[in-house]
């Protein structure tokens, strides 16, 4: 395992104490005016809107081709397989090579993977594989991604940037998915055709305009990749900041990814249809968007830090009022609250990401990501398994609101404090650049 740290990743509220001043906030606009960045953002967008466009046209293609609701179902639900461990390994594969270099590599792999889709007659099985492959790719680009973002910017311009990119996200995800119905309805071919487009154009964007940082570990320090991966879940576990606000995540999506994951129950309930189901789930996105937005750009740094401990609690509170078994308005406001309670995710991913020394982000932010994903699951499976049984979703909602309630006191009970979260900043950047 290689002993060498990132470059310097002090924040923004370290420097204003230690200078006794305090330093303005950069805006959206200082992200953007780093050219970098501006790049690295719009290339996010485009790949993520294709992973969305992805999902619905491939769904609908083995639909139609099929109509098994089943087959296209598993179509859609494979994408999800490899957090289950596959993901973790492949961090660990990402932390050998330049970041960079590996975000390239997986939108131009996902572009070559996708035209193969083109292909007319494709056996449904070979699809399925083939999107499977896709899917693989994605936990090493998403970890590349945030281990790229942590070398263009520190502090908290970092914070900001995240911000952005989450808030992209979303924007990217309902593009993606309303464009990829529109052009599936239409031609799924001519969809997956844009799919491919999509990917290629952000690797050419991240070639061409993102520098060229080596990693920093060695090859000679390489040990085995599986060697390599227990090092970094052992990390996570035993750093208590890494592993408090990972938990944090954990717990704050597995809650928040309810009212969209079961909006077709919620929609059932209230004897409505799927246009009541796109407004559930459309809701939610759009107030997590303006959610982030205003959190990060209104509300000061050290305040927003003070904040993630007591607005970890809101998202249950939210889907606790779902026990009054509310009519449309009612879910449509639940939806509102849970969007606005993810603001404090932007202030906890760049926490994180500063408290992960280079070079072993891509490990870390897998191991992360692939919770996160097991939690949303599990929660979203869980409270359809309940509704099965009967009871009104409403009610499986709201109890899961309360039970979250314990979830987030257990999580936040010892939340470290800041002066543990700045050695831990400290601990992860490198000795100063001796001058000769």
């Amino acid at each position: 395992m290689s002993n060498q740290n990132p470059k310097p990743a002090e924040t923004t509220a370290q420097t204003d104490t230690e200078a006794g001043t305090e330093v303005p906030k950069p805006t959206f606009s200082d992200v953007f005016g780093n050219r970098e960045a501006a790049a690295f953002l719009l290339a996010f967008c485009l790949s993520n809107a294709g992973a969305m466009l992805n999902r619905v046209a491939v769904t609908f293609l083995v639909w139609n081709n099929t109509g098994s609701s089943a087959l296209a179902a598993a179509s859609f639900a494979i994408s999800f397989a490899p957090y289950l461990g596959l993901a973790q390994v492949l961090g660990a594969v990402v932390d050998r090579y330049p970041y960079r270099n590996v975000m390239v590599l997986c939108d131009f792999l996902r572009a070559a993977l996708v035209a193969l889709l083109l292909i007319p007659g494709l056996p449904v099985p070979i699809m399925i594989v083939i999107v499977f492959a896709v899917a693989t790719v994605q936990p090493a680009y998403t970890a590349s991604r945030t281990a790229t973002l942590a070398q263009i910017l520190k502090g908290e311009e970092l914070a900001v940037a995240i911000a952005l990119s989450l808030s992209a996200s979303g924007v990217a995800q309902i593009l993606g998915y309303l464009g990829g119905g529109l052009l599936a309805a239409i031609d799924p071919y001519a969809a997956l055709g844009v799919n491919a487009a999509l990917f290629a154009l952000s690797g050419f964007a991240i070639l061409g305009l993102v520098k060229y940082r080596p990693s920093v570990n060695k090859r000679e320090d390489r040990r085995h990749v599986l060697t390599e991966t227990a090092d970094g879940l052992r990390m996570l576990r035993d750093n208590r900041v890494l592993r408090t606000i990972s938990f944090a995540i954990w717990g704050l999506f597995a809650l928040a990814a309810v009212p969209e994951g079961v909006a077709v129950l919620w929609a059932a309930h209230l004897g409505q249809g799927s246009a009541t189901q796109g407004a559930i789930m459309a809701t939610d996105a759009a107030a997590a968007i303006v959610g982030l937005l205003l959190f990060t750009r209104f509300v000061p740094p050290r305040l927003r830090d003070k904040l993630i401990r007591p607005l970890a609690f809101a998202a249950p509170l939210v889907l606790a009022t779902a026990l009054f078994d509310p009519p449309l308005a009612g879910v449509l406001a639940i939806a509102i609250g849970i969007g606005l309670s993810t603001a404090i995710m932007a202030p906890m991913n760049a926490t994180l990401a500063l408290c992960i020394p280079d070079g072993w982000r891509g490990r870390i932010v897998s191991a992360v990501n692939g919770g996160l994903q097991l939690a949303q699951g599990a929660a979203i499976a869980g409270v359809g398994l309940v509704a099965e049984f009967g009871v009104p979703v409403s009610y499986v909602v709201g109890a899961w609101g309360v039970i979250g309630l314990v979830i987030q006191f257990l999580v936040t009970r010892r939340w470290p404090t800041s002066e543990e979260i700045e050695a831990a900043k400290r601990a992860a950047a490198p000795p100063p650049e001796s001058k000769d």
